[in-house]
């Protein structure tokens, strides 16, 4: 029985620290230093070899790694060239090299790029490391910093299913065109490598990015448009998206979140007068329930009767801005019951409401029908009189007579 007792003992030791051992291995058991690459500096278009060293700096081995190139623009892996490498068991203290060789685009910007690789550990998830590779024979050395001035976003408020443009003011901040630092000058200019506006679950980012997109001057600015499209079913509230800009030479990067706000609301009409108050008339209220402005708002009449106007045009709607509109209406024959359909664009987008039905009485709308012609109740009503006085003259007299025989 202690026999038995020990070995249990052991195992469960042997799995305790088993369990520890794994726990330890982490995102910071790796770690990636860019050693060298050759030539220096890349030309665009051209093809360039990057010596990449790996060392196990844990307390425990590693084992299922893979270290894996990022193919992120500029810079692309050579074809038939293998991405990702797989070490095998990294013992703790080892330390390797890999060699890559990768492609410069013929558009890469000549300064600063970014060039990205990581490493995965079974399912502690993907680490990136970042890397600058000068791209250029004359490599700039500039420091001006750019900032985000304004985000806009064309329709202010979008609807689900909706098209829209968020667009990105970026300005350089600096106020110098150059500043001297350690007795040498530098160059106030802002460079962008790339700028990215990332989609989210919800809202899908429908351009490409800007890649390379020129040169800010110190205090000037640059409008970056994006298209996005809100995908069908989403619920309303504000949404972010990721903004990233990669800057050449030592501009800073920038990553930030960008709103987004959608909401189902629309524009409602409701009946302020009916037929019966007002024969021949049908009057609306449109009320603009949206937090922005609409445009080419009109209300759309539809039933077996003949209308004036045939469509009436509102225009623009500001939030909570209210319309009255009148239609003249001569119902047909048969009747049947009126519908009045809303029509606006929000943005580019075009949407309709659910038409609003105006019930006719039959009883009420034929004295709206026969309204124009000349009513009998007067004449029935002097014809009653006349015979009433008749007839009471004609009983006073036989009185009289009866009273003087």
């Amino acid at each position: 029985m202690f026999g038995k007792i020990r070995s249990l003992l052991i195992i469960l030791t042997i799995l305790f620290f088993t369990g520890i051992s794994q726990a330890n291995i982490g995102e910071d058991s790796l770690k990636i230093n860019l050693i060298k690459y050759d030539p220096y500096p890349v030309n665009p278009d051209t093809d360039f070899s990057i010596w990449v060293q790996v060392k196990n700096i844990g307390e425990n081995d590693v084992s299922g790694a893979t270290i894996e190139f990022i193919p992120v623009y500029p810079f692309s892996i050579k074809p038939g060239e293998n991405a990702i490498r797989t070490p095998g068991i990294i013992r703790k203290n080892d330390e390797f090299v890999y060699k890559y060789t990768l492609h410069a685009d013929k558009n890469a910007f000549v300064g600063t790029n970014t060039l990205e690789i990581g490493y995965r550990i079974l399912d502690n998830g993907f680490t990136k490391r970042e890397f600058d590779i000068e791209i250029g024979s004359d490599i700039v050395d500039a420091r001006g910093t750019v900032r985000l001035e304004k985000s806009t976003l064309f329709p202010e408020v979008l609807m689900s299913g909706d098209s829209g443009t968020v667009t990105l003011s970026l300005k350089n901040s600096a106020t110098e065109y150059t500043i001297k630092m350690d007795n040498k000058d530098y160059s106030m200019n802002a460079h962008i490598q790339s700028a990215q506006l990332m989609g989210n679950e919800f809202i899908e980012v429908t351009s490409d990015s800007y890649y390379n997109a020129g040169i800010i001057g110190p205090g000037d600015s640059i409008d970056l448009p994006f298209s996005i499209k809100i995908k069908n079913n989403t619920p309303d509230g504000t949404y972010f998206l990721d903004f990233n800009l990669k800057g050449a030479a030592r501009l800073y990067s920038l990553n930030l979140k960008i709103p987004v706000r959608v909401d189902s609301s629309s524009i409602q009409n409701t009946l302020s007068e009916t037929p019966e108050l007002n024969p021949g008339n049908v009057v609306l209220n449109v009320a603009n329930n949206r937090p922005n402005t609409l445009q080419a708002a009109s209300v759309i009449p539809m039933g077996n009767a003949t209308f004036e106007p045939a469509e009436y045009f509102i225009g623009t709607m500001e939030p909570d801005e209210i319309f009255t509109v009148k239609f003249d209406m001569k119902p047909g024959n048969p009747l049947e019951n009126l519908k009045f359909m809303l029509r606006f664009k929000n943005g580019n987008n075009w949407h309709e409401s659910v038409p609003l039905t105006v019930m006719l009485n039959g009883s009420k709308t034929i004295q709206i029908q026969d309204a124009d012609k000349p009513s009998l109740l007067p004449v029935i009503a002097i014809f009653a009189a006349v015979l009433i006085i008749i007839v009471g003259f004609f009983v006073y007299m036989r009185r009289r007579r009866a009273k003087s025989g």
